[in-house]
């Protein structure tokens, strides 16, 4: 039987971790750490882990929301579903997007953040990617040195137990976050959707993280789970009580506080250092009530692409036209921060298929209902462990025949990812449920999503307002790369997709079609894009790591990922990446969180006064 523990994190209140303002210069020392990270999510909670492994060293977390560890935030299926009551989330409405839709629309996307210890990777579909070697090379290329694949890799090996690959010489074997794959297909269309990639030229990958997978293929994603089968988060990887207990001494953390600045001592725009951050409790009912921590080292900014560039907004590091318009004294004008938003496309094929087929199935069932949780409850397997998604394709769209019938894999040449040029930028997602924003009721649902995961197009996040309560304006600002490249590429993944799910209807599993492109050719195809794509969640890049100077990208953060300009202040998330990864996000973002750590840790073991250096 697979039990859920009952252990608890001890977390602390504002009052116990801060000092009352604004009698800070008198009392600050009372509340004063070596480290303060603002944000526990993915990367947080893996860099408060790594950082109070020193109990030499005094370190606060303030997290934004909860602790989400409750029996349904840990079941892979129930937790993955961010519009459940009580999903540890924050939703508001993108700005809206620069185009109609055929009948005149304007569309806005749902922009949707974990909040709660784990972040995000709290309430995703748990896939552990790292991305092929190329993205990781072509960071290097961009002027990031130490972040090259040989660089990298061996912080993917050090967070990871995999249960499925332990025999790779890649894959880590000892490290406190678990993953594993399914191999086995639960749902009748998997063997069919299978059967269809072969058809079309696709191979089957063994481990889609190792740096020798090739660019076109299918596999099966690992998933971050225990080994009871229960969603396995970088919270309950790096952060469990047993690690929390030891170092209650050391490592404080505060849940449901919201950061409101990042305090600055300065002596001209050339002499700036984070001082501190002030913070107040999430409940609007004790807003009244500000504090402020010091921070004798460092300040490191973990609140991912959407919430980093709003903190450092509001402390006045951003455009400086954006911080005048809101009121916000100018630190630094720094026109990088929230700029370069990216995320990856999605375009869902829907169908109709057999309801015992689909996870819809468990809507008109209790029965199923209840057999399913007793399977899972006692043997761990099931549907509410299985991954949302059984397999996956990948593949580059320039290996595509011109009617997108067939993927080319006879060149070995052009299947090389540690070469950028040659990685994927098509994914292929086969799913039993619906994957679009409307509401298909009684149904039995399959979708083929086409997602572009390497996309031309970027946006940006800029504040509101002043006040930090108010959700910053998310502009994701997609197709609208020159060129329209991005519109060319996603084109063909539909004629592929579409072409698969008939090859699925030759092997006799019966689709009908509900939401899918009535024509095949361009303008047909543009059309139904603009109508149905969506977000994929996968926000990165607005604090990208580069330099300065860059006229086009202008980089917040050097390789060290410190901010340019400012001592004593890092920022440690997606919001960092110098370009999207063609990858679920998660698994970079914590190897970026152990390189973090590292980096840091040898500053202080240098002896060096000023971290910023």
């Amino acid at each position: 039987m697979h039990s859920f523990s009952s252990q608890t994190t001890l977390v602390l209140a504002p009052e116990e971790v801060g000092t009352p303002t604004p009698s800070i210069h008198a009392t600050a020392e009372e509340h004063s750490y070596d480290y303060i990270i603002v944000g526990g999510g993915t990367a947080g909670c893996c860099l408060a882990s790594r950082l109070s492994e020193d109990p030499d060293i005094t370190l606060l977390l303030l997290e934004r929301g909860g602790v989400a560890n409750g029996w349904a935030d840990r079941v892979p299926l129930i937790s993955s579903n961010p519009y459940r009551e009580g999903a540890p989330t924050s939703r508001w409405w993108s700005q809206p997007l620069p185009w109609k839709t055929t009948d005149g629309r304007s569309r806005s996307q749902e922009v949707i953040c974990g909040e709660a210890l784990g972040g995000s990777s709290a309430i995703n579909c748990t896939f552990y990617t790292r991305g092929p070697a190329g993205d990781y090379n072509h960071w290097e290329e961009l002027g990031n040195s130490g972040w090259g694949y040989k660089d990298v890799e061996p912080y993917f090996a050090k967070s990871e137990t995999t249960h499925s690959h332990p025999s790779s010489q890649f894959r880590g074997k000892q490290g406190p976050w678990h993953n594993r794959a399914h191999n086995y297909n639960l749902y009748q269309s998997t063997d069919h959707i299978i059967r269809a990639a072969q058809n079309a030229g696709l191979q089957p990958m063994d481990d889609l993280n190792s740096p020798d997978a090739p660019a076109a293929g299918y596999v099966r994603h690992d998933v971050s789970q225990d080994k009871s089968m229960r969603r396995h988060t970088p919270f309950h990887a790096f952060l469990p009580p047993s690690v929390t207990a030891e170092r209650a001494k050391c490592l404080k953390i505060c849940t449901n506080v919201l950061v409101t600045r990042v305090e600055f001592a300065q002596g001209g725009e050339d002499n700036v250092r984070a001082t501190g951050v002030h913070f107040e409790a999430v409940d609007y009912r004790k807003a009244g009530k500000q504090f402020f921590a010091k921070a004798r080292r460092e300040v490191v900014i973990c609140a991912g692409a959407i919430g980093s560039p709003q903190i450092l907004q509001l402390s006045g590091l951003g455009p400086d036209d954006l911080l005048k318009a809101k009121g916000i004294p100018v630190v630094r004008d720094m026109p990088g921060v929230g700029n370069y938003l990216q995320d990856h496309i999605a375009v869902p094929l829907t169908f109709e298929a057999p309801m015992h087929d689909s996870i819809h199935s468990l809507e008109v069932s209790p029965w199923k209902v209840i057999k399913e949780l007793a399977k899972y409850t006692f043997t761990g397997q099931g549907v509410f462990s299985y991954p949302f998604q059984a397999i996956t394709m990948y593949l580059p769209s320039q290996l595509l025949a011109p009617d997108a019938s067939k993927v080319s894999t006879a060149k070995p040449e052009t299947l090389d990812t540690s070469v950028l040029a040659n990685c994927p930028d098509l994914e292929i997602m086969p799913a039993p449920s619906n994957c679009t924003d409307h509401d298909i009721p009684g149904k039995g649902i399959f979708t083929l999503m086409v997602g572009l995961i390497r996309p031309k197009s970027h946006g940006s996040v800029r504040i509101a307002t002043s006040n930090p309560r108010a959700r910053p304006e998310v502009d994701l600002n997609f197709l609208t790369d020159p060129g329209d490249d991005d519109l060319a590429r996603l084109r063909q993944g539909l004629r592929l997709t579409v072409n698969l799910a008939e090859d699925m209807r030759k092997q006799g599993y019966p689709l009908k079609g509900l939401i899918v492109p009535g024509a095949l050719d361009d303008q047909s195809l543009d059309a139904f894009i603009k109508d149905n794509m969506r977000t994929c969640y996968h926000y990165t890049s607005t604090c990208r790591m580069g330099q300065e100077d860059e006229s086009e990208r202008p980089g917040v953060v050097d390789a060290r990922l410190r901010v340019h300009g400012v001592q004593g202040l890092r920022v440690c998330d997606a919001s960092v990446f110098p370009e999207i990864v063609g990858a679920h996000t998660m698994a970079p973002t914590v190897m970026v969180a152990e390189k973090c750590a590292d980096l840091m840790k040898e500053d202080r073991r240098l002896g060096k006064a000023d971290p910023s250096m």
